[in-house]
């Protein structure tokens, strides 16, 4: 006979399954809204992640249609993909933008997903950081007559005549013109900091006597826009770079472009190297992706006195190194006879391995010194400073040439008397600028021959060019020690466009003492001589003068201006629109 459970426990039993069961429920309910709230936000993310790739393809379809045609003003509801983007466009100035790309994902009328990223573009300019109102090279200055320089000056050679500086006068030591070490043989290269792997690349060398180093010049180019190149030059340790630190400089990311060119790095000291004896070369770039150096490397190996590595972190207590088939290409340079200023009134700070009759108005810091009043104090004992690199590298020029000639040759040689406007262009022939004539620069011109401005003609930039300066350029392609000479003389006016700092300059590559002849009330310049010598006299002034060595005569003067520290020279209307580094962000 079945037993039946008691009324009140039947009915324990039943509420307690109601129970279960609502547990059940809930919890089924619950975990199917958690998977749907996934789901959800997985596919939210995928949507923003479509509509940011629409966006930044917005900001480079802008650069592109930029490119095609500058008057480019945006455009809406682009379809890309699985969505839209549309594209605003504010101008700045002539030479700048500011680009809105948004992107919608799949409209933007209903959209599930919105990105905008912002940016500012501009024609690509070259900057170029003068620091001192008178850069020279080994060739040294001479100042005579009345000859005066309002600013500071930094020379690689001895200072001498009878001239003024108002501010600091610094002269390095100085540098054998021929190269102790050096291997140019380039067919391979070795990237610098595209990996985590090559953040640090080293070459060894071994002098050949014992002396001073002086310089160093590796062999670069680049991609995209890397930071500045640390370099370090340290002992050896059994074969790879020690961590021993000789000494320490850079190499501006600005004075690497994207084709090969021997670039100068400013050192922090001039150790003493000792013949045959193994030192190491190292190059310390940022990591990145798309924005690294290239060194230029022989994958044959032929240079006998060294070898090439690369390592993560050079200054780890026991850092990995491993070999590089070949050699890197690089130049070492080793110091020369004691440099000296002499019979120089100098206004502020003086630094010289030798100071002789000479009146220093602060302080004196030397090895030797003779007959020189110093108002200041004296630091007998000082070692001469390192070379300082030119603030244009050989690279630089050849990239403004290349993008004159873009923009057409006109035969030469070619005068002007009237007015005219011209650049980018490339002159084959030479120059004339004379009897009033007047001519002015909307970017790069290249005059392959001797450049003449005289008798009240006059230069200037552009307003096209907003506050960048623009270039002039004699360069004779293969003559170099006969022609690329210029001469400016006879009340020759040179000014920018009224904008602040839109400096004009003028380059010769001519390895003669008169590469550049600045002369009779002639004024308002930037004159670069990397290889040849600069004179001015009667009156003649200049804004900088860069040059392998210096005359100033009768009252010659150069007058540094600020802005100099970062003057940017416009590539004019064929230069690129490029994204400005630093600008990009996502705001939405």
């Amino acid at each position: 006979m079945k037993r039946l459970l008691p009324s009140s426990a039947r009915g324990s039993i039943l509420l307690l399954a109601l129970i279960v069961s609502a547990v059940v429920t809930t919890a089924t309910v619950s975990l199917f809204g958690y998977f749907g709230s996934s789901v959800h936000a997985e596919r939210y993310a995928f949507a923003s992640a479509q509509a940011l790739a629409l966006a930044e393809a917005g900001i480079d379809t802008a650069v592109y249609k930029l490119n095609q045609d500058a008057s480019y003003s945006g455009e809406i509801e682009t379809a890309l993909g699985e969505g839209v983007f549309s594209v605003s466009i504010a101008s700045v100035d002539s030479n700048t933008k500011r680009v809105t790309a948004t992107g919608f994902i799949p409209n933007s009328t209903n959209p599930t997903a919105t990105k905008v990223v912002k940016a500012t573009v501009g024609i690509d300019s070259s900057v170029v950081s003068f620091r001192y109102g008178v850069q020279v090279g080994e060739g040294g200055v001479t100042m005579n007559n009345g000859s005066r320089i309002e600013g500071n000056m930094f020379s690689n050679g001895t200072i001498s005549g009878s001239g003024t500086i108002t501010g600091d006068a610094t002269v390095a030591v100085s540098t054998d013109p021929i190269a102790d070490q050096q291997w140019s043989v380039q067919n391979n290269s070795f990237n610098i900091g595209d990996t985590a792997a090559h953040a640090d690349v080293a070459q060894s060398f071994r002098p050949s006597v014992s002396a001073s180093l002086a310089k160093i010049s590796l062999y670069l180019k680049k991609t995209g826009s890397p930071a500045d190149l640390i370099v370090k030059v340290v002992t050896d340790n059994s074969g790879k770079p020690s961590t021993t630190v000789l000494a320490s400089g850079t190499i501006p990311a600005s004075s690497i472009t994207t084709s090969y060119g021997f670039v100068d790095a400013t050192l922090d000291a001039t150790p003493a190297l000792t013949a045959n004896q193994t030192y190491w070369i190292i190059g310390i770039a940022s990591v990145s992706a798309s924005n690294y150096f290239i060194w230029g490397r022989d994958s044959n190996g032929g240079y006998s006195g060294g070898a090439a590595k690369y390592s993560s972190n050079w200054n780890l207590p026991n850092p990995t190194w491993s070999s590089i088939t070949g050699d890197l290409d690089f130049k070492m340079y080793m110091s020369s006879i004691p440099t000296s200023i002499s019979g120089i009134t100098v206004g502020g700070n003086a630094w010289a391995y030798t100071l002789s009759s000479c009146s220093v108005g602060g302080d004196a810091s030397y090895q030797t010194i003779s007959s020189c009043s110093v108002s200041g104090t004296q630091h007998p004992g000082t070692a001469p400073t390192a070379p300082e690199a030119f603030p244009i590298s050989d690279a630089q020029i050849v990239e403004w040439e290349t993008t004159a000639a873009a923009g057409g040759t006109i035969a030469g040689p070619y005068s002007i008397s009237g007015s005219q406007t011209l650049g980018p262009k490339k002159i084959d022939g030479d120059l004339t600028v004379s009897n009033g004539g007047t001519l002015t620069l909307t970017g790069p011109v290249w005059v392959n021959g001797n450049i003449t401005l005289s008798n009240n003609a006059s230069l200037s930039v552009s307003p096209n060019t907003g506050t960048d300066g623009a270039i002039l350029i004699a360069d004779a392609t293969g003559n170099t020690a006969v022609k690329g000479r210029v001469d400016i003389s006879n009340n020759v006016t040179i000014t920018g466009n009224g904008s602040a700092n839109s400096f004009p300059m003028i380059i010769s590559t001519n390895t003669g003492t008169e590469a550049i002849e600045l002369s009779n009330n002639a004024s308002g310049v930037i004159l670069y001589a990397p290889y040849g010598g600069v004179e001015v006299s009667n009156g003649g002034v200049a804004n900088q003068i860069t040059a392998l060595q210096l005359q100033l005569n009768n009252n010659a003067t150069v007058t540094y201006l600020s802005g100099l520290q970062d003057a940017s020279f416009s590539n004019g209307p064929g230069g690129s629109w490029v994204v400005v580094s630093g600008t990009y962000a996502i705001t939405r």
